[in-house]
């Protein structure tokens, strides 16, 4: 793979879940492959459990596909295209019981806060990513969110009390990997609406600033507590709780809570059924798919020269706009192209800005809300002769 080519940073969120859409809605079907945070440094391994040598560094973001396998009795998850598979503990990690009153770290000697908190206490439940860390002073400890550093000491956690990652039915693919086909497992159904059981000490509840852009905490709720809620959310509302609370996993979602703009995030509750899922990003925005090898260009259908750089093929979805037509002097005719809004800085040595840059419509794919051109191929060309 050649170094000089770039890659576009995911806009819709960073870490997605596959996906059941409403028919009667914009659909879009399952997903076959979802971008998730890498909590811990994680080894590649190959199908057969064998290291590959590659490492994928905490906070990186990677195209996984969306149903866990298992190899030797551990569940992975499978990068997107390729022979390697990475433990699902270092991407959704696992939840312990808390043993004694701990405080969270980001040293050895250093305290920091965790939620908004600056103690956790014995008998509460918390998510720990991959193994532990020995610190300096000889020390181990947990991670427990991110991309701060947060830490609790490990004789302050008992063992794993429950996996985060969501297994399905299985189904062979080798002879020691088995497929957890979790579409398969949820089938969507008549009713939007089913009850929530709050399964955690202490779980908070949101709402949303007016633009949708930041989660405001409501209050707490204790272990037990139920709701009933009719609607779940995934895409970009979901990826800014789960960011805020610093937890992420294989059913990121949040509910909405029956009759009010309070919403609670999935992984904190147990649902009574299965609810459908609507992907926010795909009902509010235009996005497109890189699905080869392509240019950025100007509004006078020029190419733009990054030093010879393209944007390689990627599995991240970047916003756009408006669809119009734009005349290209060098090919003498008017092709269709989509605006980017945005930045990508990903795999390049320097930031690259390409908002209002242009991509054709044939290079890409198109998802989420549907965009009209805003114009004839005969009038692009005619102002292009204006000017």
């Amino acid at each position: 793979m050649k170094k000089n080519k770039l890659m576009l940073l995911s806009v819709a969120a960073l870490m997605g879940i596959p996906i059941i859409l409403n028919a009667t809605t914009s659909a879009h079907t399952v997903q076959a492959a979802t971008n998730k945070a890498v909590m811990h440094t994680a080894i590649a391994y190959d199908k057969n459990g064998n290291s590959t040598g590659k490492k994928y560094y905490s906070y990186q973001y990677v195209t996984v596909e969306s149903n866990p396998v298992k190899i030797d009795g551990s569940l992975y998850y499978k990068v997107s295209g390729k022979d390697q598979y990475l433990k699902a503990t270092n991407i959704d990690g696992v939840k312990r019981k808390i043993t004694h009153n701990t405080y969270i770290y980001k040293s050895s000697n250093s305290r920091t806060s965790y939620m908004n908190r600056w103690k956790l206490y014995k008998g509460e439940t918390v998510t720990t990513y991959g193994g532990s860390y020995k610190f300096k002073n000889d020390k181990h400890y947990f991670r427990v969110a991110g991309p701060r550093k947060q830490y609790i000491k490990s004789y302050n956690l008992d063992p794993v009390v429950k996996v985060n990652t969501i297994q399905g039915p299985s189904n062979n693919t080798s002879s020691n990997v088995t497929s957890n086909n979790k579409s398969n497992a949820t089938t969507p159904t008549s009713s939007e609406e089913t009850t929530v059981t709050v399964d955690d000490t202490k779980v908070p509840i949101f709402t949303f600033n007016g633009n949708n852009t930041k989660p405001i905490l409501v209050k707490y709720v204790l272990d037990n507590a139920k709701f009933i809620v009719d609607y779940l959310e995934t895409g970009t509302r979901a990826n800014k709780v789960a960011d805020y609370i610093g937890q992420f996993g294989g059913n990121q979602g949040i509910y909405r809570i029956k009759g009010t703009n309070d919403w609670i995030y999935s992984m904190s509750v147990k649902a009574n059924k299965t609810i459908l899922s609507h992907y926010y990003d795909y009902e509010h925005f235009s996005l497109i798919k890189f699905t080869k090898d392509t240019d950025i260009y100007t509004s006078n259908g020029e190419k733009i020269n990054f030093n010879g750089d393209h944007v390689r093929k990627q599995s991240g979805e970047f916003k756009v706009d408006k669809l119009l037509y734009i005349w290209i002097p060098s090919e003498n005719q008017a092709e269709l192209f989509y605006h980017m809004v945005g930045k990508s800085a990903e795999g390049h040595t320097s930031e690259l800005d390409f908002d209002d840059g242009y991509v054709k419509a044939n290079d890409v794919t198109s998802l989420g809300v549907k965009l009209i051109p805003a114009n004839t191929p005969e009038e692009a060309q005619a102002a292009t002769l204006k000017k």
